[in-house]
């Protein structure tokens, strides 16, 4: 990775970066957020990494770093004369203004930072001129980004769905929108966010856009950000309720929001303002969709209700959100409310009929827990022993789980336990068999298996298992629960293992992991004269490994 790679790296707002990386896979768009004291706050990268953070950012911020650097020295070595500041105090506003507009043909970027900076001014020109309250520029600002989107879009330097499209300046218009919102300006943040949903909703629908980049661009997210602005003031002192209630009335069923998502976040919108404007009228406007759902345990059904429910909340009213929980239970969220509610109250027959009834008519197969859980929960409480044990052993079937194997072992007595017992450990044995040539079983290590031994303390038996599938890391991970019982059993295992180890190692990180075995086994009892033996012999056998030299007696000189 080289600084070469960056083909692009601008502020493009106070302490907000933009860059564009050459990657083995396209183009990436890197975009850094710094705080006041210049770290980084933010960041993103369209890269098909997964880590996280991507090598691209560290890059980016070192870039960052270096240019914010250049910067300053060159200010300090350019002398007063040449600060932008004197500068301009020889120029006269028309030349100021004439060379911005020259510049900004060509700098998409000043542009919009212009317009960021000054475009509430329109709106105040207008309605000081016009008395029009209506006026948005926003709306010619939001389309000419995206019109200019789609003219620059080429699917060429993006690779399958790995690389997302990041557009900076709508992402910029957002945060102005929030700070206007910190600054109580609400009027000028609804106007931007009425332009994004109205715009962006367009845009997605016109001719001129490609199927791939709308693939290409998480629509998604930047269709619920405006609604998620618009939810944090929505019913501040000082905004206008009932109008931005009538504006997603009249908005909401245009034909462009039809079988949206946008058109339900209309919904969640209304249902925060309903409670202060119109309560009767929209819960009929649920009902009113509630009847057109054909499939009421539908999800598109759930969210309807949900909104009713969130209302209810805010206004006080629980008895008619149990009703709407109680009436709909065909809702797998709702029946599970209701199942836990009854189980609270003590009501376990009840709450064992909801959760059995869904359990049988889903034929889930274990895939949701939560109501296996339940249904657990509810046999322990009914002492209801062989389901206890059938739930139980569906949390533990396929590997080990300490609280559940408990629960399971307490559902036998202790003359039955030892059947038990060794039939679950039969079973996991079998689960983990292959078959030779000849197709008879070969016996695989299960981790499993070592974790029952470690719960019923059976440490000899342990080892033994250990023994009978011995690696030197499976041996250094378990040797701790029976070292002490059986210290020279450990030894002896210890020994076979290292040696193996030892012989095969070929480059420093095998020799530096050789000295922590090595160490290991000094600390067991007796160890200590066999650690000196060993070093003697590898010393011996293995004397044209340099590096293993110097280590194995670095090692010695600093223990003994």
């Amino acid at each position: 990775m080289i600084m070469s790679d960056i083909i692009y790296l601008q502020e493009v707002s106070s302490n907000h970066w933009h860059a564009k990386y050459q990657g083995n896979y396209g183009i990436y768009s890197i975009k850094i957020a710094l705080d006041q004291t210049g770290k980084v706050s933010n960041f993103s990268c369209s890269c098909p990494s997964n880590y996280h953070p991507c090598k691209h950012i560290s890059m980016v911020e070192k870039a960052i770093a270096e240019r914010i650097a250049k910067s300053r020295q060159s200010a300090e070595t350019q002398g007063k004369t040449l600060t932008v500041d004197e500068l301009l105090k020889n120029v006269s506003l028309q030349e100021l203004r004439d060379f911005v507009v020259r510049q900004a043909k060509y700098n998409t970027s000043l542009t919009n930072a212009i317009k960021l900076e000054f475009a509430h001014k329109l709106i105040e020109n207008e309605n000081d001129d016009e008395d029009d309250n209506n006026f948005n520029p926003y709306f010619d600002i939001v389309r000419k980004i995206l019109d200019d989107v789609s003219i620059d879009y080429d699917c060429e330097d993006y690779y399958d769905y790995e690389d997302c499209i990041s557009l900076d300046e709508l992402e910029q218009w957002f945060e102005k929108a929030k700070t206007y919102v910190e600054q109580q300006n609400y009027s000028e943040a609804l106007l931007i966010c009425k332009a994004f949903i109205e715009e962006f909703s367009e845009w997605m629908q016109g001719d001129n856009v490609d199927s791939d980049l709308l693939e290409n661009i998480d629509t998604d997210y930047y269709q619920s950000v405006p609604f998620r602005i618009l939810e944090t003031f929505a019913t501040c002192p000082g905004v206008d309720s009932k109008a931005l209630y009538d504006y997603c009335l009249s908005e909401m069923n245009k034909d462009k929001y039809a079988d949206t998502a946008v058109f339900d976040r209309f919904n969640d919108l209304l249902t925060i303002l309903a409670a202060k404007i119109n309560a009767n009228e929209f819960i009929a406007l649920q009902n009113n969709l509630l009847d057109k759902v054909i499939d009421k345990s539908s999800h598109s059904a759930e969210r309807i209700l949900q909104r009713q429910i969130i209302f209810y909340d805010k206004t006080q009213q629980p008895e008619k959100v149990n009703a709407i929980i109680e009436n709909n239970t065909q809702i797998e969220n709702f029946r599970y409310q209701a199942a836990t509610k009854r189980f609270t109250e003590q009501n376990f027959a009840e709450a064992r009929k909801l959760t059995e009834d869904f359990i049988r008519d889903t034929k889930n197969n274990y895939s949701n827990m939560r109501w296996y859980q339940l249904s657990l929960e509810i046999a322990q409480k009914e002492n209801d022993i062989p389901n206890i044990r059938t739930l139980a052993f569906s949390f533990i079937e396929h590997s080990f789980n300490k609280q559940y194997f408990d629960i399971y072992k307490s559902a036998f007595t202790a003359g039955e336990w030892n059947d038990a017992l060794e039939n679950l450990l039969q079973h996991y044995e079998k689960n983990v068999s292959d078959r030779d040539f000849y197709n008879r079983p070969i016996s695989k290590f299960n981790s499993t298996v070592a974790g029952v031994l470690i719960a019923e303390q059976a440490a000899e038996r342990l080892m033994l298992y250990i023994e009978k599938h011995l690696t030197v890391e499976r041996l250094e991970k378990y040797y701790a629960i029976f070292v002490d019982l059986y210290p020279e059993k450990t030894l002896e295992l210890f020994r076979k293992t290292v040696d193996d180890y030892a012989a095969k190692s070929v480059n420093r990180s095998n020799y530096e992991y050789l000295v922590s075995l090595l160490e290991k086994i000094r600390k067991i009892k007796n160890g200590n004269k066999m650690v000196v033996d060993m070093v003697s012999i590898y010393q011996n056998e293995y004397k044209t490994r340099r590096v293993m030299m110097e280590i194995l007696k670095s090692y010695y000189a600093k223990v003994y």
